[in-house]
């Protein structure tokens, strides 16, 4: 049996709050929840348990809401995890057992899974990740930091070993460091990013870090998976129009409607059911309408928002009519991070865009339908020219074809809701 085990008894003392630190909202939901949810759908363990405050254990929140087997923490890291340890060898033992700190909240599912398989071959496994800062000791001696890791979680062990081994009363804080024997130990070396929620100001930051989606523009990433039929609006502009080129090369059926065909001003989902003369398997929009704001913020609200942003909501259901899977790539901008002067509507018309695919992303996906918003910098079409009244050095402009190898991607990707950035250079 595997046993999973998640770490929430922390005081939260350097996060000063009136609510412990993982109880929070965090993007609209508990930071213990990401925890939970990844153990879940890791598909590897067949008992979870969080270990929480005494206060919590006696509410019963946690419990209730997720429901989740709770056992009370200790006095400290080491008494809570001995808890957990003395817990599952009372309710008739473990084969493995892993442990994850609640207050790291942007973890990857399949990690769980990998972790557990590795004891298959090692005694113990432990995330780490090298020093990138200087070093030094108290006394300002120089110390080599390739001789040194900084251990997080998960940790994941045997059971047995482990409980035989463990002292609530050392002061280590790693729980490798308990095995007596330390052989065949695999630490899992791996920077990328980890987040640990330690003081207030990380809650916000993780907020934003839990939504980053990005490519990079100097490898190619246009998939080779067949595109189906596809309904492209915006074909007339400079990203449309290299879509097509895109298309006719690869021999991609598609209809991108004029103008008059489908004005996406006064659109309704009866003109599009009208106008398309097939079903699509991906709906593309890279349709825009923008202004500046000397034209009138009041003036131009309406076309700018009806455009950008409730047309995309009128494709959504035109697919929703077509019970099968369906793309959707919607096209968002830079500027809905934060709102441009002299763009106002346009910012704010991208941000609501970003919001819905988050909103949707997940509803949707249960739907079959994957909705994706491609959030690029500027990029080198006539459009800029007219967006921007001073000039613009091209060394600044995404090409138009590093756009358009995100697109692809997710045009055929089998998952929703993601804000997919693409950046000049990375």
């Amino acid at each position: 049996m595997n046993v999973g085990v998640i770490l929430a008894a922390g005081a939260s003392e350097r996060f000063q709050s009136k609510v412990h630190k993982q109880y929070l909202k965090l993007n609209g939901k508990e930071v213990i929840y990401y925890s939970i949810q990844a153990m879940r759908e890791a598909n590897c363990f067949d008992k979870i348990i969080a270990v929480v405050d005494e206060a919590e254990y006696q509410a019963g929140y946690v419990a209730n809401k997720f429901n989740i087997v709770c056992i009370p923490g200790g006095s400290s890291r080491n008494a809570s995890i001995k808890n957990a340890l003395d817990y599952v060898q009372e309710n008739g033992g473990a084969d493995k057992i892993l442990f994850h700190d609640c207050a790291r909240p942007i973890i990857k599912k399949g990690l769980f899974a990998e972790f557990i398989d590795y004891l298959n071959e090692y005694r113990a496994v432990a995330m780490c990740t090298s020093i990138t800062d200087s070093l030094i000791t108290k006394d300002g001696t120089f110390v080599d930091r390739k001789e040194f890791s900084l251990i997080r979680t998960p940790e994941a062990f045997r059971f047995a070993e482990l409980y035989a081994d463990f002292d609530e009363n050392r002061r280590d804080t790693a729980i490798i460091n308990q095995l007596h024997d330390k052989s065949n130990i695999c630490l899992y070396n791996d920077n990328t990013f980890d987040f640990k929620i330690t003081y207030p100001e990380d809650l916000f930051l993780a907020e934003q870090l839990m939504r980053i989606n990005y490519v990079h523009t100097y490898q190619k990433h246009a998939t080779t998976t067949k595109i189906g039929k596809v309904l492209l609006l915006g074909g007339s502009g400079g990203v449309g129009q290299a879509i097509r080129e895109y298309f006719d090369k690869n021999g991609v059926e598609y209809y991108a409607p004029s103008h008059k065909e489908l004005d996406l001003y006064y659109l309704s989902l009866q003109d599009v059911k009208e106008v398309c003369p097939f079903e699509p398997d991906v709906i593309i929009n890279v349709a825009a309408a923008y202004a500046n704001d000397d034209s009138g913020l009041i003036e131009t609200f309406d076309k700018i928002f009806d455009v950008n942003l409730k047309s995309n909501l009128i494709f959504i259901e035109y697919a929703k009519t077509l019970h099968k899977q369906v793309n959707i790539v919607v096209m968002s901008s830079s500027s809905s991070t934060k709102g441009r002067e002299n763009l106002t509507n346009y910012s704010a018309a991208k941000a609501a865009l970003n919001s819905i695919v988050e909103s949707q992303g997940q509803i949707l996906a249960a739907q079959n339908i994957y909705l994706n918003a491609i959030i690029p910098e500027k990029i080198d079409t006539p459009l800029i020219g007219k967006l921007h009244k001073t000039a613009i050095n091209k060394r600044e402009l995404l090409d138009v074809e590093e756009v358009i190898d995100a697109v692809m991607e997710y045009a055929v990707i089998k998952e929703g809701g993601k804000l997919v950035h693409v950046r000049k250079g990375l």
